[in-house]
Protein backbone atom coordinates (compact mmCIF):
# COMPACT_ATOMS: atom_id res chain seq x y z
CA UNK A 1 0.00 0.00 0.00
CA UNK A 2 1.23 3.63 -1.09
CA UNK A 3 0.40 6.44 0.75
CA UNK A 4 -0.40 9.86 -1.26
CA UNK A 5 -1.24 13.22 -0.27
CA UNK A 6 -2.74 15.68 -2.22
CA UNK A 7 -1.81 19.50 -2.08
CA UNK A 8 -5.09 20.40 -1.11
CA UNK A 9 -4.65 18.00 2.14
CA UNK A 10 -1.33 19.33 2.78
CA UNK A 11 -2.61 23.08 2.48
CA UNK A 12 -5.62 22.50 4.46
CA UNK A 13 -3.52 20.44 7.36
CA UNK A 14 -1.38 23.33 7.78
CA UNK A 15 -3.86 25.81 8.24
CA UNK A 16 -5.22 23.34 11.43
CA UNK A 17 -4.24 23.21 14.76
CA UNK A 18 -1.83 21.09 16.57
CA UNK A 19 -3.71 19.23 18.46
CA UNK A 20 -5.92 18.51 15.11
CA UNK A 21 -2.81 17.38 13.29
CA UNK A 22 -1.97 15.05 16.11
CA UNK A 23 -5.14 13.59 15.28
CA UNK A 24 -4.83 13.44 11.81
CA UNK A 25 -1.73 11.53 12.18
CA UNK A 26 -3.10 9.12 14.60
CA UNK A 27 -6.29 8.71 12.26
CA UNK A 28 -4.08 8.30 9.29
CA UNK A 29 -2.39 5.21 11.28
CA UNK A 30 -5.72 3.58 12.13
CA UNK A 31 -6.82 3.71 8.07
CA UNK A 32 -3.37 2.17 7.73
CA UNK A 33 -4.27 -0.78 10.33
CA UNK A 34 -7.92 -0.86 8.83
CA UNK A 35 -6.44 -1.67 5.10
CA UNK A 36 -4.05 -4.43 6.41
CA UNK A 37 -5.89 -6.05 9.19
CA UNK A 38 -9.31 -5.48 7.77
CA UNK A 39 -10.99 -4.47 11.42
CA UNK A 40 -11.33 -0.65 11.70
CA UNK A 41 -11.07 0.67 15.42
CA UNK A 42 -13.51 2.01 16.92
CA UNK A 43 -14.41 5.73 16.75
CA UNK A 44 -12.94 5.58 13.58
CA UNK A 45 -16.40 6.35 11.90
CA UNK A 46 -14.97 4.56 8.82
CA UNK A 47 -18.01 5.66 6.15
CA UNK A 48 -17.56 4.92 1.84
CA UNK A 49 -18.89 7.90 0.30
CA UNK A 50 -19.12 6.71 -3.30
CA UNK A 51 -17.03 5.62 -6.01
CA UNK A 52 -15.28 6.98 -8.83
CA UNK A 53 -13.91 6.03 -12.09
CA UNK A 54 -11.09 8.66 -11.49
CA UNK A 55 -10.24 8.26 -7.71
CA UNK A 56 -11.20 5.31 -7.01
CA UNK A 57 -13.47 4.70 -4.11
CA UNK A 58 -13.64 7.42 -2.05
CA UNK A 59 -14.11 7.55 2.35
CA UNK A 60 -14.28 9.37 5.09
CA UNK A 61 -12.81 8.92 8.65
CA UNK A 62 -13.65 10.87 11.54
CA UNK A 63 -10.78 12.88 13.37
CA UNK A 64 -12.84 14.05 16.52
CA UNK A 65 -16.41 15.00 16.42
CA UNK A 66 -16.40 18.12 14.01
CA UNK A 67 -13.10 16.75 11.94
CA UNK A 68 -13.17 14.86 8.90
CA UNK A 69 -10.89 13.05 6.63
CA UNK A 70 -11.24 12.69 2.89
CA UNK A 71 -9.49 9.84 1.31
CA UNK A 72 -9.56 8.16 -1.94
CA UNK A 73 -8.49 3.96 -2.27
CA UNK A 74 -7.40 2.82 -5.53
CA UNK A 75 -5.88 -0.03 -6.16
CA UNK A 76 -2.89 -0.05 -4.09
CA UNK A 77 -2.83 3.43 -3.48
CA UNK A 78 -4.26 5.64 -0.65
CA UNK A 79 -4.94 9.05 -1.55
CA UNK A 80 -5.60 11.47 1.27
CA UNK A 81 -7.47 14.27 -0.67
CA UNK A 82 -8.99 16.88 1.92
CA UNK A 83 -9.33 17.42 5.70
CA UNK A 84 -12.34 19.85 7.07
CA UNK A 85 -15.09 20.39 9.80
CA UNK A 86 -18.14 18.42 8.72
Amino acid sequence: MRLEYATRFQKSLRRTPAHDRMRTAETIEQIVHYFETQQAPEGLGLKKLFSHAELGAVFEARVSLALRLLFSVYGEVVTFLMIGDH
